[in-house]
């Protein structure tokens, strides 16, 4: 159906100083040129700044681009134009707070100020005379209705046609608009459409017909891939059928499980949960940043969890402030997975939240400690003895619960046994077998149980492996051509990598940088001595330079024996006489990024609006320091604010993994005056 609307007539003709126009339903003025956007461009050529004169032109909306003040895209027959600003045709009302406004696809036809901002032709402001509402041409037998349910599992670019309620709004950069969430009795859907979704409210009862997809970003597919997640299940390509207008329509929460937010956390990335919606119990916590606002949903053991997905630096989630340190009922669903080489993570999105005073039932007490802290502490695969101190006693300050007792029993001791040594519990793993844990918890004489069931493999220690120096000695980059080398090498677990997941290879002959995956950090501890296989190689990052020869780094690692303990790592191949005025200027031609260090130097702490950085400075001299590399020293450094503006010692590496011009910094451990010793565990698993 096609819907001719005038917009303020009688205030246009006042501006113009008419008397009348020429047609009752046509609002254009006598005195204003009517042109083409071809017509439009060439006059933006000749400005220097804004035209003194208005124009009329007759369009088509192509996209309406920021629906917050009316940035829109316009085309005609002779080409395209953007339009930085709409309003209504008295030129007071922008765009968003006009009652009937067109939408893409609809034409238009508008007074315009032609503008020629910095070589950019567009249209300044637009007042917008009178639009058309214009069906897009689709046949809409093509498409086939059903429940979202069925939906969810349809196949990638089935045609759909879908029924629901708007339970929620999502937001772009700027606050615009992007897409929703359609419930109906069976599930939920996103709906990611920024065109049609400035037209529908929460609370309507809508009509669509869209596209199935599953949408993942192109960089992401390949390591998404690995963990078997396809994407985010979502629709696209809508068209708006039908609207009832009504905000008041609730909707259906009768088929939403009830599960918890670690329950979600453990789901597998293979399996198609996305955009479904969830009831949970979760502590809300909001993290300010310098320029951005992050908010978590964690399980009641206040540590498992994850992030809200934002595209407005949390602007979008203000609405959640009130809710911060609070435990709630939360509808949430988890939107979407940010894949990496290192793994995948959910990324949630609040639907409902509401306060309800939550009370811990202390009678669940037991429980609570079994499944948030007795089980997950075991492997599902131990290859030799961990030698692993099991936790005996659980409190909580969150819930106000205190000394949960665990206990342990082992199906068979002779291959894995619990024993008492001095005040700790210690698990050993024996021989070869496959044994039932059970996990018992009490409290205030209530208990409760739970089984895991674990493998034992002991494996052969491999004797063919290499030393860290004998790793670093492997000739893979020429100055030209870089290559990879298999390697099998043996050592010691040390501190992490600063923005990368992974840790430094320490025995005693050297240092190397080891990259991996989140589920191998998963596995092993600062301290472990470890069997890895990987790719001796050098990364030089996106945009490799002449004569900068990047980082040496083991890659693609694998576990391939965790022989645990928990071993203070060699220092012997540290270099302890060198000052940090010696080592910043270090030419990056050179590969210095196998070598440690141990020096003193001050911690510097530059915080601004957008970031965080760190800086090691001379003793010396101030003039002389060097940046720790992070994308956010203020998350991944942390734990060395405290030394701010105080010298102390350091063991630290030169690293350099974007082929920058000076090498950056990472800090391994630094040793405070009164003798801790603080280490950079950032990337093993909490």
């Amino acid at each position: 159906m096609k819907k001719r609307i005038l917009l303020g007539l009688l205030t246009v003709l006042t501006i113009f100083g008419l008397a009348s126009c020429k047609e009752k339903d046509d609002p254009t003025p006598d005195n204003v040129e009517t042109i083409t956007i071809a017509e439009a461009i060439e006059i933006c050529k000749e400005l220097t700044s804004v035209s003194e004169e208005r124009y009329v032109i007759d369009a088509v909306i192509v996209k309406i681009l920021n629906p917050a003040y009316g940035q829109m895209t316009l085309k005609d027959d002779t080409g395209t134009i953007e339009v930085y600003g709409s309003y209504d045709a008295d030129g007071v009302k922008g765009y968003a707070a006009l009652e009937e406004k067109p939408y893409a696809g609809d034409k238009v036809r508008v007074s315009a100020l032609l503008q020629n901002f910095n070589g950019k032709y567009e249209i300044k402001s637009a007042w917008i005379l009178s639009f058309e509402h214009i069906e897009e041409d689709f046949n809409e037998a093509d498409y086939e209705a059903m429940s979202i349910a069925e939906a969810r599992n349809a196949a990638k670019d089935k045609k759909l046609i879908l029924e629901g309620v708007v339970a929620k709004i999502s937001y772009a950069n700027g606050k615009i608009p992007n897409g929703f969430y359609l419930v109906d009795s069976t599930n939920s859907i996103y709906v990611y459409d920024s065109q049609i979704t400035p037209r529908v409210k929460i609370g309507n009862k809508i009509k669509i017909a869209a596209v199935k997809d599953y949408w993942i970003l192109a960089d992401e597919e390949q390591s998404a891939a690995q963990f078997g997640y396809k994407g985010a299940c979502q629709v696209t390509n809508a068209h708006l059928l039908k609207n009832d207008e009504m905000v008041n329509n609730s909707f259906d929460k009768g088929w939403i499980k009830e599960t918890t937010v670690k329950e979600i956390m453990d789901t597998p990335f293979s399996e198609n949960i996305t955009s479904t919606i969830f009831k949970v119990n979760a502590l809300i916590k909001k993290e300010e940043g310098h320029g951005f606002v992050n908010y978590y949903f964690y399980d009641i053991d206040g540590k498992t969890g994850s992030y809200t997905y934002t595209q407005c630096n949390g602007g979008d989630f203000e609405w959640l402030d009130s809710y911060d340190g609070k435990i709630c009922t939360v509808y949430l669903s988890p939107l979407n997975a940010k894949s990496s080489g290192a793994g995948c993570v959910w990324r949630f999105f609040p639907i409902l939240v509401k306060d309800e005073n939550y009370q811990f039932d202390v009678t669940k007490a037991a429980e609570f400690a079994v499944t948030y802290y007795g089980v997950d502490q075991f492997l599902k695969t131990y290859n030799s003895d961990p030698k692993l101190e099991v936790i005996t006693n659980v409190s909580s300050d969150l819930l106000d619960v205190k000394n949960i007792q665990l206990s342990y029993d082992s199906s068979d001791s002779s291959v894995l046994s619990f024993d008492k040594e001095e005040d700790k519990v210690i698990m050993h793993a024996k021989k070869t077998g496959t044994v039932t844990i059970t996990v018992k918890g009490a409290h205030n004489n209530i208990n409760y149980s739970k089984e895991v069931i674990v493998s034992v493999d002991i494996k052969d220690i491999p004797q063919n492996t290499l030393t860290v120096q004998e790793v670093i000695d492997l000739k893979v980059y020429d100055g030209t051509t870089i290559s990879e080398v298999d390697v099998l090498v043996r050592g010691i677990a040390g501190p992490s990598l600063a923005n990368q997941t992974g840790f430094y290879l320490i025995d005693s002959t050297g240092v190397i940088a080891v990259r991996t995956s989140t589920d191998t950090m998963s596995k092993i501890s600062l301290g472990n001595e470890v069997i890895l296989k990987g790719k001796r190689t050098v990364t030089q990052g996106s945009k490799p330079k002449p004569d900068v020869f990047g980082e040496s780094v083991i890659s693609n690692a694998e576990l391939v024996l965790n022989l645990f303990g928990s071993n203070e790592y060699s220092r012997e191949s540290f270099i302890k006489d060198k000052t940090l005025d010696e080592i910043i200027n270090l030419p990056v031609s050179e590969d210095h990024t196998t070598q440690g260090y141990i020096l003193e130097a001050k911690i510097q702490v530059v915080e601004a609006q957008f970031y965080g950085n760190i800086y090691l400075v001379s003793p010396s001299d101030d003039s002389k320091q060097i940046i720790l590399y992070s994308s956010d020293a203020r998350k991944e450094y942390n734990w060395l604010k405290e030394f701010d503006g105080k010298t102390i010692k350091l063991e630290l590496m030169l690293c350099n993994w974007n082929s920058k011009d000076v090498y950056g910094a990472c800090v391994l451990s630094a040793t405070a005056d009164d003798g801790r010793v603080l280490y950079n565990t950032i990337k093993y698993a909490k």
